[in-house]
């Protein structure tokens, strides 16, 4: 659903009161209305100028996959130009519903361990494409009287490439009229774009800010991120200390396991020694196959000698309940493909 302002603008240009984009906003993000023919507030001329002129939802749904436990509710959705992206909802055991939303068709940092970018990169989305990712899981709670309080921007892309449109999508997620949902129920992760990390400071103080770091240094990193090799880890460590200055926010930082490769206790403490200080959180992410030849997980022994490790040096620390493995809709895994072609 396009923004207030935008709807506001399009019915006075053809000449219905701007009021009635508050009714339509109303009905939809409210009620839960998605059939202008339930909209009982609107008069049928400006009906049907709504049906001829503007859907409701800018993806359409292709399909979806619910995993063994029902925890984990992945969707694939088809785009106005055909191309498809996936997003997920999360329900964890202390009721929060948490979805997972696309920032791009594909992604063109082609990290190794990550099945998005192996289909190549399409396009960035629209903010309106971003928010009807959760509008969508919104209307599916509904009936369960509930609500989304937490979107990631994990999903497929780089939400700093796509910069303005996330922006202007976390802005409706939390306007009152819409979502209302608090920003610091929101995080956007990121592989380490270091100018949007510094713009993002300014622009988004309350949002959640996770960087993707999965290597203690630059020979790791570079070998399974090519990313690394533009933003190398002295210049993003010192954005992210400027960052924590300015904000006073907590960063979070990803680590994938990944079996001989970033797992010894050698590249436990070099991360410790790297993270000394800081204000900030590890997550360890158990890897989940992508197919990749010669990559694979940590065994969770491996895992466990890791996390103590950090802990020893102080440094906060959580291995991260993977939900949506069976469905493929865990980290990592999200790849926007159906027996249809990506496009």
């Amino acid at each position: 659903m396009i923004e207030l302002n935008e709807l506001r603008t399009l019915l006075v240009e053809n000449g219905i009161p701007s009021y009635r984009a508050n009714q339509v906003m109303h009905a939809v993000y409210k009620e839960g209305k998605i059939n202008y023919s339930n909209m009982t507030v609107l008069p049928s001329f400006v009906k049907e100028f709504f049906e001829m002129n503007l859907p409701i939802f800018s993806i359409e749904k292709v399909r979806e996959s619910i995993s063994s436990s029902g925890n984990t509710h992945k969707t694939l959705f088809r785009l106005h130009d055909g191309k498809k992206i996936e997003a997920v909802l999360m329900r964890f055991k202390d009721g929060r519903k948490t979805v997972c939303v696309s920032s791009q068709v594909g992604c063109t940092l082609k990290c190794k361990f990550c099945a998005t970018g192996k289909g190549g990169f399409k396009r960035n989305l629209t903010y309106e494409e971003i928010t009807d990712q959760v509008l969508y899981f919104q209307n599916l709670l509904k009936d369960e009287d509930s609500h989304v309080g937490n979107v990631v921007f994990m999903g497929m892309g780089e939400p700093f490439l796509n910069y303005d449109n996330v922006i202007k999508s976390i802005s409706i997620l939390n306007d009152p009229i819409t979502f209302n949902i608090g920003l610091r129920n929101i995080t956007v992760s990121t592989s380490g774009i270091i100018p949007q990390i510094k713009q993002f400071a300014d622009d988004a103080r309350q949002v959640k800010l996770a960087i993707s770091l999965h290597a203690p240094n630059d020979k790791i990193r570079t070998s399974i991120m090519p990313i690394a090799k533009k933003y190398p880890l002295k210049e993003l460590m010192l954005t992210c200390k400027e960052y924590t200055e300015k904000t006073h926010r907590r960063i979070s930082y990803e680590y994938v396991m990944l079996r001989g490769i970033n797992d010894s206790d050698s590249n436990a403490h070099e991360l410790s020694k790297l993270l000394h200080e800081q204000l900030c959180h590890v997550n360890l992410i158990p890897y989940n196959e992508t197919n990749v030849k010669g990559m694979k997980g940590s065994t969770k022994n491996r895992t466990e000698q890791f996390k103590k490790i950090l802990e020893l040096h102080k440094i906060p620390v959580t291995v991260r309940i993977s939900l949506g493995k069976d469905i493929k809709a865990a980290c990592g895994q999200l790849a926007g493909k159906s027996s249809c072609n990506l496009g």
